[in-house]
This record gives C-alpha cells, sequence and structure tokens, in this order.
C-alpha cells in the first residue's frame, strides 16, 4: 500500500500494527548494571563461562566418605565449609564434615546427610546409609559455552541473579527511548487547578506517562495552546530535543476540525504522514508518521480514544524499539456476560476486565458511552476486539482481546 493510499483509506487495527512493524528498526544498545537491568531487553545472547556448578559441590549439610567404603563408622579428619579449597584423598574409615555448597576434596564420594549420622567427637556412626550421593555436579546445570539467556530476553529478577551468577556485571540491553510528549488545547488544565467553565483537567498527560513506565521511560512533556503558530513557536523551543528523540506523542489536534494542526506540526518538525485515520471506534483521527528510525503519533484527544491508541499502537512501536521483535497482541478469552455491540460499522475495542477462571480467561465487558469517557478506565485491563458488523456477543463467547498495560 503507498503512502498516498494509506493517507487516504481508514486503516484497520491489523494494517497499523503492520504499519508500524514494518518502518522501525531496535534502537542502539548500552550496558548497564544489573542494579539498572530489570525490564531491559538483552541484546547479545549470554553464555557459561565455566561449567555450571564449577565443581563438584555438596547439597546439603553431611559428611563425605568414599563411594565404595560400605563401613558405617568413620573418623572425621576435616572439615569444609562453604567457600573452602582443601583437595585431599580420604581413605577407608575417614569422613570430611562438609557445608551445603561445600567444594567436595575429591572424586568418587558420597556425601550422607547430617540427619543420617550420630557423632560423638570425632568418631561418627552412619544410623541409615542412602544410595543418594547428595552432590551437585560440576557441569550438570550448563556446560562452558552454552547459551544461558537469548537475546530478546525481557530481564526479570530470576535472569539478573543467573547474570551476576556467571558475572556478567554489565549486560547489553537496549537503550531507553527518547520520548517527548506534547498535550494540545486551550481547555486543559493541570489537575490540582481547578477547572473554569469550559476547561478540563488534563488526564492524558498523567495517562501517558504512566503508560510509559513499563518501557522505563520518563517522556519530556509540554501542554501547547490551541494556536499553531504559537504552537510552533513554543515546541520550537525544543528544536535539539525533537531532533533528538524516537517517539513523538502529540495529544488531540488529529482530527479535520478547523483547529486541527497536529498534521502540519508534524510536517513542520520533518515527519511524513503515513496514516492519518483509522476504522476504529474509539481512536478514528489517529496519525502515523515517521522521520528516519523516529516515529510519531498524533492521538485523538478523548480519554478513552487515547488508552486504546496507546495499548494498540504505541506499545507495538515501543516493542519494536525494545529489540524483542514483532509480537501478537491480541489473545483469546470467553465474554462473561452479554456485550451489546449495536453492529457498529466500526471495528470496537470494548474495554473489558479479564480474569482467569479454572485456566480460562473470562473477560466482562465494561459499560462505556463514548470516547471521553474515562469511569470505565479504573477497572479495565483488557480491551474486547469487536469486528464491524457484528451482532450482540452472547455470555461464553470466544472473542479476541488485548491485555492493557495500563
Amino acid at each position: 500500500m503507498s503512502t498516498k493510499d494509506q493517507n487516504a483509506t481508514a486503516l484497520r487495527a491489523e494494517e497499523v500494527i503492520a504499519l508500524v512493524n514494518q518502518i522501525l528498526q531496535p534502537l542502539s544498545a548500552e550496558r548497564v548494571s544489573l542494579n539498572d537491568a530489570v525490564g531491559r531487553v538483552l541484546r547479545e545472547p549470554v553464555c557459561a563461562p565455566e561449567d555450571q556448578p564449577p565443581f563438584d559441590r555438596s547439597a546439603m549439610d553431611g559428611f563425605a566418605v568414599r563411594l565404595d567404603d560400605s563401613g558405617l563408622e568413620f573418623r572425621m579428619v576435616d572439615e569444609i565449609r562453604a567457600g573452602d579449597w582443601k583437595p585431599r584423598e580420604l581413605q577407608r574409615g575417614e569422613t570430611i564434615r562438609i557445608s551445603t555448597g561445600g567444594a567436595l576434596p575429591g572424586d568418587n564420594l558420597q556425601v550422607v546427610m547430617k540427619e543420617d549420622v550420630q557423632a560423638d567427637g570425632a568418631a561418627i556412626r552412619i544410623a541409615q546409609r542412602r544410595k543418594s550421593r547428595n552432590i551437585r555436579f560440576r557441569g550438570e546445570d550448563a556446560h562452558a559455552g552454552q547459551v544461558l539467556v537469548e537475546p530478546g530476553t525481557t530481564l526479570q529478577p530470576g535472569t539478573l541473579a543467573l547474570l551476576a551468577t556467571i558475572g556478567q556485571a554489565m549486560p547489553l540491553v537496549t537503550r531507553i527511548p527518547r520520548v517527548l510528549h506534547l498535550a494540545t488545547g486551550n481547555e486543559i488544565v493541570a489537575p490540582e487547578q481547578t477547572p473554569q467553565r469550559g476547561q478540563i483537567r488534563d488526564s492524558n498527560s498523567i495517562l501517558v506517562r504512566a503508560f510509559l513506565k513499563h518501557w522505563h521511560v520518563e517522556p519530556e512533556q509540554q501542554r501547547l495552546p490551541e494556536d499553531e503558530a504559537v504552537a510552533k513557536a513554543e515546541s520550537g523551543k525544543r528544536k535539539a530535543e525533537i531532533e533528538n528523540l524516537d517517539l513523538l506523542l502529540i495529544s488531540g489536534g488529529a482530527s479535520v476540525g478547523e483547529h486541527d494542526f497536529t498534521r502540519r506540526l508534524l510536517e513542520h518538525f520533518g515527519f511524513e504522514i503515513l496514516a492519518s485515520k483509522t476504522n476504529l471506534r474509539p481512536g478514528k483521527p489517529l496519525i502515523v508518521a515517521r522521520r528516519g528510525n523516529a516515529i510519531a503519533f498524533g492521538l485523538p484527544g478523548n480519554p478513552l480514544a487515547h488508552f486504546v491508541c496507546l495499548n494498540l499502537f504505541v506499545r507495538v512501536a515501543l516493542d519494536g524499539f525494545s529489540g524483542r521483535g514483532p509480537s501478537n497482541i491480541f489473545q483469546r478469552g470467553t465474554l462473561a456476560t452479554t456485550l451489546e455491540s449495536d453492529r457498529n460499522a466500526r471495528e470496537t475495542f470494548w474495554p473489558a476486565r479479564h480474569e482467569s477462571h479454572a485456566g480460562r480467561i473470562q473477560l466482562a465487558p465494561l459499560r462505556w458511552s463514548s470516547s471521553g469517557d474515562l469511569t470505565s478506565l479504573s477497572m479495565a485491563n483488557a480491551l474486547v476486539r469487536v469486528m464491524p458488523g457484528a451482532a450482540d456477543l452472547d455470555a461464553g463467547a470466544e472473542v479476541e482481546f488485548v491485555p492493557t498495560i495500563c
């Protein structure tokens, strides 16, 4: 589909997602400390530098004896704690007290658990000799050179603990995107202000900031008046920032009204408009633009439409930047209650609450009256996909849905 066609056509959700995936490349990578790496995306394979574990070690507190010594009475000749290295060859009738994690002093040994031993000074008697050797053997988890963590992995606490264990203290991860968010409109005031007649509190800036935290992004944010010349002048003060950003979000002004200038503002910044409307409800007046590997979204001003476009399209861009690769954001579940879809001609993304019951995902549609209705968002954690012209959907119907970030 050409740029001209995309500008003229109301795109389906899948077409917008495909467009975003097509134009984006992963951002550059950087090395960060393990303390700063949680939630970041790994960009190189991490291999075991040595066998894991790197030596035979005791799996529990007990007494090391020769495997071929079937006796029950032994004389304790040494003690090994975790961190000690005391190689020696045990003779028949000899034992060494050993702690969990302690390095075995030699080969062909068995660790008898402490609970099976009666000790009297340096003499011990084994009350029960089990078959288990109670040893974690060298290389039983991984061998030197084996890939332990693949590129594209999101680093979680357990993964970071593994990296610490193998000495990978500075993993290579995708850098955090540089994001600027511009909120337009003369009617919006800060949440802490009391709106005058005709004004509303700015909820979209809070929504965007909270959404971006999932990717560790702290965006720069600015409010712009509903005056094109003034908006260009005000945003021009951020010229260097705009030239170096990865993602530009503009709230409001994406429609075709007399005062809707987001498209012209993006072109003023050097962006190429790739799409200017969708066939979605809510979220029809959406603009997608690019400049090199930077992407911009002109988001519809109504809060629920904002919520939908962030969770359908902006998330795809952020995942594309991360290096995870394209992912399918759609899942399947069943409706817990009836959804009255009213056969709307546009593809609808209906706010819902999803929960898991006996391993099955059930979705409860939430009430909403318009794209400016925020009341459902305090409970919504999903968007149910309703295809154009669909009849009412009964409870138990299988549907597609998108789990939401916020």
